[in-house]
């Protein structure tokens, strides 16, 4: 059997992805309280026996928990309060 590439044409497809979504910072991505926010969204304390979720600007400083430096991870983006510094 002889099969003619000529009648099979092979395409690519760019994605078309806004700057905005290229300069994100993934999901997981973690910070420690006092160190400036990189990315809007919601962080959660990177401890399992606690569930607090902050939602925190790009820009503004991580916050403390109970007076105390904590581990913060991006759990969820908000993509209404996204700032572009």
């Amino acid at each position: 059997m002889k099969i003619d590439s000529s009648n099979y044409m092979f395409t690519t497809t760019l994605l078309q992805t806004s700057q905005s979504e290229m300069s994100r910072k993934p999901l997981g991505t973690e910070r420690v309280s006092g160190h400036l926010c990189p990315q809007s969204g919601y962080w959660q304390v990177a401890n399992p026996a606690v569930t607090l979720i902050v939602n925190v600007k790009k820009g503004e400083n991580m916050p403390y928990h109970a007076g105390k430096p904590v581990n913060w991870q991006l759990v969820e983006y908000d993509l209404k309060n996204e700032v572009n510094l």
